[in-house]
C-alpha cells in the first residue's frame, strides 16, 4: 500500500469516527416528544418572561403558561406547529440602522427549546474554541482576551514580525444562504425535529426567498453562528493556523509572514465565496503588527516589550461628553434628576475599566464635577 491510500484509509476511518459520533449525540436527544418534553418547555417559557414583566404581551401570555405549553407541545409532537408573524421594527444603535425582527412571546417559547435542547447540543463540539460571539460562558470580553493571548504567544516565538489580516462579511445575517442553514440540519438525524427546525428557518423574515436571516430570533443566531464553522476548521486543521479567530462576522488572522499571510486570506476568501457568504473586500486590510489595529471598535497595539494595550471606542468620549452637556440641560430644566446622571456615569465607568483607559475615564469624570460641582455639593450624602 502506497503512501497516498494510507492517508486516504486514515481520512476515511476519522471521516467515520466523526460521523458517528455526530450520530451518537443526535440520538442521546432522544425523540420529539422527549426533546419537547412539557417540563422542558415550561421551564424555557418561564425565562422567556425573565426581565420583560413589564411587557403587555409578557402579562397576558404568563397566567395562560399552563395551557399554552400544552397546546405548543401538541402542535410540535403532531408537527403542525407553524410560527406566527413577527414584529418588525428599526433601531438605531451606535449610528448603525439594523432591521429588528422580534417573534411572540407564544413562539419563543418553542425557539428558546428548540435552541436549548438541540441546536446548541449538536452544533457546540463542531465549532473552534475561538468562535464565542452568543455562546454560554463566552461573548466579546472573550473574544479581546484570545486576541490578546494569541498575540502574547506570537510574540514570544516571532517578535512583533509579520502582521495581521482583518475581514469583514459583507451583511452577514441579510445576505446568509438559506441553502447553507438547511444543509447544517443533518446534524439532526431524527426526521420530525430535523422538519421543526426547517419550519423555524423557512417561515423566519428574510431579505429574499434564498438568502436572509433575521436579527432578533434565537434560533436565527444560533444558525449563524455556526454557518462559517467548515471554513473556520479548514482555517485552524488544514491551513494550521492557530492565531485565528472571529466574533460573529468579524474574523482576524496573526501570521508571522506576509506574503504567505495574503495567500491564506486569498484562499480563505473563495471558500467563503464557494459557501455563498460575501466578504466585504473594501474592508479587508493586513496591518503590520508594529502599528495599531481596530477588531470591534476596541484598539489593540502591541508594544516592542510584549505589551499589549487596549483601548475602547473612540466614538464613546464623544457620545459621552455631549450627553454630559445635554443632561447638564435638562437637569437645570428639571427633565433629568442627579441620580440619573450619576447612573450614566457607572455605565461609563463600568466600560472604561475594562480597557486600558483610565486617562479618559478621569477626563469624563473631570467633566461631571465641573458640570454637576453645585448639585453634588448640596446632594446628602
Amino acid at each position: 500500500m502506497t503512501s497516498e491510500e494510507r492517508r486516504e484509509a486514515r481520512y476515511r476511518r476519522r471521516r467515520q469516527r466523526r460521523w458517528e459520533n455526530k450520530k451518537a449525540r443526535s440520538e442521546a436527544l432522544g425523540p420529539i416528544d422527549r426533546v419537547f418534553s412539557y417540563r422542558k418547555m415550561f421551564r424555557y417559557g418561564l425565562k422567556c418572561c425573565c426581565n420583560v414583566d413589564w411587557k403587555q404581551s409578557t402579562q397576558n401570555f404568563k397566567p395562560h403558561l399552563f395551557s399554552r405549553t400544552a397546546i405548543n407541545r401538541r402542535d410540535i409532537v403532531h408537527g403542525v406547529w407553524v410560527p406566527h408573524n413577527c414584529q418588525h421594527f428599526t433601531l438605531r444603535e451606535r449610528g448603525k440602522v439594523r432591521e429588528i425582527d422580534a417573534p411572540r412571546i407564544i413562539d419563543r417559547q418553542i425557539h428558546k427549546t428548540l435552541c436549548k435542547e438541540v441546536l446548541i447540543p449538536l452544533y457546540s463540539p463542531c465549532m473552534i474554541y475561538d468562535n464565542g460571539a452568543s455562546c454560554e460562558g463566552k461573548g466579546l470580553h472573550f473574544a479581546f482576551r484570545r486576541l490578546k493571548e494569541q498575540l502574547h504567544r506570537h510574540y514570544r516565538l516571532y517578535g512583533r514580525a509579520g502582521g495581521i489580516a482583518l475581514l469583514d462579511l459583507k451583511g452577514f445575517f441579510p445576505n446568509a444562504p438559506r441553502y447553507q442553514i438547511f444543509a447544517q440540519h443533518r446534524l439532526i438525524f431524527d426526521r420530525q425535529i430535523r422538519a421543526l427546525a426547517d419550519v423555524a428557518v423557512a417561515h423566519s423574515p428574510a431579505t429574499g426567498q434564498e438568502r436572509g436571516m433575521p436579527l432578533g430570533l434565537e434560533p436565527s443566531q444560533q444558525e449563524m453562528i455556526f454557518l462559517p464553522s467548515p471554513v473556520d476548521n479548514w482555517l485552524k486543521c488544514q491551513a494550521s493556523v492557530h492565531g485565528a479567530a472571529h466574533y460573529m462576522d468579524d474574523y482576524y488572522v496573526i501570521y508571522p509572514d506576509v506574503e504567505k499571510l495574503k495567500d491564506i486570506i486569498r484562499r480563505l476568501v473563495r471558500r467563503f465565496e464557494a459557501m455563498g457568504i460575501r466578504v466585504n473586500k473594501s474592508k479587508c486590510q493586513i496591518v503590520p503588527l508594529t502599528n495599531p489595529f481596530r477588531f470591534c471598535k476596541a484598539k489593540f497595539q502591541l508594544k516592542e516589550n510584549g505589551a499589549v494595550i487596549v483601548n475602547g471606542s473612540r466614538g464613546g468620549m464623544k457620545r459621552a461628553r455631549r450627553k454630559l452637556h445635554l443632561f447638564y440641560e435638562e437637569y437645570k430644566q428639571g427633565k433629568r434628576t442627579l441620580a440619573e446622571v450619576h447612573q450614566y456615569m457607572e455605565c461609563q465607568t463600568a466600560y472604561y475599566k475594562n480597557y486600558n483607559d483610565h486617562g479618559r475615564l478621569l477626563h469624563i469624570r473631570r467633566i461631571y464635577y465641573a458640570l454637576f460641582h453645585d448639585a453634588l455639593e448640596q446632594a446628602p450624602a
